[in-house]
């Protein structure tokens, strides 16, 4: 992707004061990720659909989508270069509104100061009144549907954030989490992993075995006729390769 600069001046209509900011945020994610070249070409139709030069435009390249708007880098300098009057402009609700907490917070704050806040996939402003357009409308309902699907975005990008700091705090304490529990461990009451006496005792036969010479498949008949456990010669081959250890690790 060719860079692009983080504000990226164009000219405004005339000599009107009132001042067109575009806001680009760049998903972590691939899968969420839109490009800017896209998001811009989106604000600058948008805009000149409702009769608006598109201005300077901010990109939000390091923050998470659960962060707060007016807690980004980006967002936070865009709120403050706003003045009565001006215009904000983002191609997707989700981008800004974090949450519905932080969502009214916002609108609340740029309502005071008569800031629009413009939402491409919704089509209008979503800060301030606005006269009604000559147009034909799809109506509250379905605007209402994609404000709603907006924040579950929000919601669903913040619990996501959650289960992998949950995750991550467990892998940190040692903790299991979750999947088949390898051969020659189990959970203990604490949901840490620990080794199985009986079940260690038999991969040291396994190994034994395999020092002898011994084929996979004839180790696996070997333990269930010995010990009546029946595990594949593919298991036996896991077990003598290393993976078990190698899953404990990466736990």
């Amino acid at each position: 992707m060719a860079p692009v600069l983080r504000r990226a001046s164009c000219d405004y209509q005339g000599d009107r004061t009132m001042k067109v900011f575009g806001y680009i945020y760049l998903a972590r994610d691939k899968e969420h990720l839109v490009p800017v070249e896209v998001q811009q070409a989106a604000l600058r139709d948008y805009a000149r659909s409702i009769g608006l030069t598109l201005g300077e435009i901010y990109v939000e390249e390091t923050a998470p989508l659960p962060q707060p708007f007016l807690e980004r880098p980006e967002g936070s300098t865009l709120q403050r270069r706003c003045e009565t009057g001006d215009t904000i402009l983002v191609m997707k609700t989700e981008w800004i509104l974090g949450s519905a907490a932080e969502g009214e917070r916002l609108l609340r704050l740029l309502g005071e100061n008569h800031v629009a806040l413009h939402c491409v996939d919704l089509g209008i402003n979503i800060s301030l009144p606005e006269k009604r357009r000559l147009a034909v409308s799809e109506g509250s309902a379905e605007l209402v549907k994609k404000l709603l699907a907006a924040l579950s975005v929000c919601e669903n990008s913040r619990h996501g954030q959650a289960i992998r700091t949950a995750k991550k705090h467990g892998k940190e304490q040692g903790k299991y989490l979750g999947g088949p529990v390898p051969f020659g461990w189990e959970v203990n009451g604490e949901g840490v992993l620990v080794e199985n006496e009986a079940q260690q005792h038999i991969i040291g036969e396994i190994e034994t075995m395999r020092r002898e010479r011994w084929s996979y498949r004839e180790i696996s008949a070997k333990l269930r006729d010995t010990f009546g456990i029946r595990l594949s010669h593919e298991g036996v081959r896991k077990i003598l390769a290393g993976n078990t250890k190698k899953q404990i690790k990466d736990v």
